[in-house]
């Protein structure tokens, strides 16, 4: 379906945003597929087999295993007049690039299939195995969208799995923190791996600061590191009673 309200809300900020940054670069897009249901999966799945046309999925509807099924992903198309899936110019390159520029995941870059009108939110990853992995369903999925767990400043947490600490709020690895910087006093909560430090399951840390990076939650420490306290889905802190 060509409905953009039905995808994840960021998503549908970035599409927003892209079309902006296209148009200053006299790049014109259209949004073609959206969230896609099972019927509709299916009927593709169907497309060159049992029905007329090419094969363009191998993705079965009840299997979840397409993006589009899970509303973090959507198709683009050319809307310029010279043909939607032209590529005199190497626009669907240059839009690609664009849309990884402010962090959308492309599908010209993959393998196979290349998949250049693709784009979709890469935190899960470039396939939805982590999405089933974690929710099973694309109506669980969906029930967390905007829901992000309350977590209260001055409380003592306990980590409930295994965790990096952070520099600062955010998942990247430029913000990982080594073992061998951390106070005496910290080792003690942490473990080292690979040289990183490593906040250990059921260690206690008083929380003084939380701040929201995309659908996750992050505390700070009274060190000053951050740990995610609300991480894909999953709640990795829980409040000492």
């Amino acid at each position: 379906m060509r409905d953009l309200s039905a995808l994840h809300p960021r998503l549908q900020r970035k599409i927003a945003q892209l079309q902006q940054l296209c148009k200053k670069n006299g790049l014109t897009i259209g949004i073609g597929e959206c969230l896609r249901t099972v019927a509709e999966q299916d009927a593709l799945y169907a497309q060159g087999r049992t029905k007329p046309g090419k094969i363009v999925t191998n993705a079965k509807g009840n299997t979840y295993s397409s993006q589009h099924q899970w509303g973090i992903a959507a198709d683009f198309y050319r809307d310029d007049g010279k043909g939607a899936y032209h590529t005199q110019g190497g626009f669907f390159d240059k839009v690609g690039a664009l849309a990884k520029s402010i962090g959308l995941g492309w599908g010209g870059d993959w393998k196979s299939p290349v998949d250049k009108p693709h784009l979709y939110l890469p935190d899960w990853g470039s396939t939805p195995a982590l999405l089933k992995t974690t929710y099973k369903t694309p109506e669980n999925f969906r029930k967390t969208w905007g829901n992000v767990p309350a977590f209260q400043t001055g409380r003592t947490y306990e980590a409930s799995a295994p965790c990096y600490l952070r520099i600062s709020a955010g998942a990247k690895s430029t913000n990982t923190v080594l073992y061998s910087t951390l106070s005496d006093t910290l080792k003690k909560k942490c473990k080292s791996s690979k040289g990183l430090a490593v906040l250990k399951k059921k260690k206690r840390f008083r929380l003084v600061k939380t701040k929201q990076v995309k659908e996750n939650m992050w505390g700070q420490m009274k060190s000053g590191y951050w740990v995610p306290l609300y991480y894909h889905g999953k709640i990795r802190a829980v409040p000492v009673k």
